[in-house]
């Protein structure tokens, strides 16, 4: 029986998409976080501004790395 190796690649798009949805996630939870630590809710919008734009490019930088690696990505078809 033959094996076939198939590779997937992650593109950009499909990248884009994870960090947006992610970081809905930790936007509420950052706010909820900020809002609880500070009791103030510019302080908590202020957090979840900076956290927003830092994290979103590091996470797509973190994704695009991974993406280069091949680790994990071959499948076997029978």
């Amino acid at each position: 029986m033959d094996t076939f190796k198939i590779k997937f690649q992650e593109r950009i798009p499909r990248s884009l998409g994870k960090v947006i949805t992610w970081r809905i996630i930790l936007s509420i939870q950052y706010f909820i976080i900020g809002y609880a630590t500070t009791g103030s809710l510019a302080k908590a919008a202020g957090l979840v501004g900076i956290t927003t734009v830092v994290n979103s490019a590091i996470y797509y930088l973190h994704e695009r790395a991974w993406n280069k690696s091949n680790w994990g990505k071959v499948e076997t078809i029978e």
